[in-house]
This record gives C-alpha cells, sequence and structure tokens, in this order.
C-alpha cells in the first residue's frame, strides 16, 4: 500500500487531484489526498469529471503494476456537500453512491 500511498501524493503534487487542506491557528496547513487504514483506504478528490477520471487512471496503473485489484462492488463514492453530476462521477468510477453518516 506504501506504493498507491506515494502513486496518490504523486497525483496530488501534480494536480490530478485535489484533496483538502487543513490549517492550523499558526498558519501551518497540510493537504490531505488521502488515508490508509487497514485493509480500507479513504481517496478524497473533487467531484468533476477531470479528477475522477485521473484517479481511475492511476487506480490503473497501480493494478497493473501491483497486480492488486480493487473491488468496485465493494466501494463506495461520498457526496460532500451538493453534488449535481454525482451519477455520473459513481458511473465513471463504477462504484455506488453513499450518504452519511456512515459506518
Amino acid at each position: 500500500m506504501e506504493g498507491l500511498s506515494k502513486m496518490l501524493d504523486k497525483a496530488n503534487q501534480i494536480h490530478w487531484l485535489e484533496g483538502f487542506k487543513v490549517e492550523s491557528s499558526v498558519g501551518n496547513s497540510i493537504s490531505v489526498s488521502h488515508l490508509l487504514y487497514a485493509n480500507d483506504t479513504l481517496i478524497f478528490c473533487g467531484a468533476d469529471r477531470s479528477q475522477v477520471l485521473y484517479l481511475n487512471l492511476t487506480l490503473m496503473i497501480f493494478e497493473a503494476i501491483s497486480g492488486l485489484h480493487m473491488n468496485r462492488f465493494k466501494s463506495t463514492i461520498y457526496p460532500v456537500n451538493t453534488v449535481p453530476n454525482m451519477e455520473e462521477l459513481a458511473e465513471l468510477m463504477g462504484c455506488n453512491v453513499g450518504s452519511f453518516p456512515t459506518t
């Protein structure tokens, strides 16, 4: 998973994906594009078609290199705020749409 993490970091650096920024009161900030925990991976990106296509490309490259495959039937895309094209984005990813709160 270290390889996937590095690939997602690179995708964030070249602006394929935009995560979110967390800022402190002293002006420091950190950009979060993904979180890995045990067998779960959370990937944060903007709700636009190009970012979802770049995310798919990154995941396909990872799958080709590592031989590991993402189970899209067990994957869910969660919208934050209003996302008018949510169904289109979920279709591009080949996964379900979820809602908050979730477990």
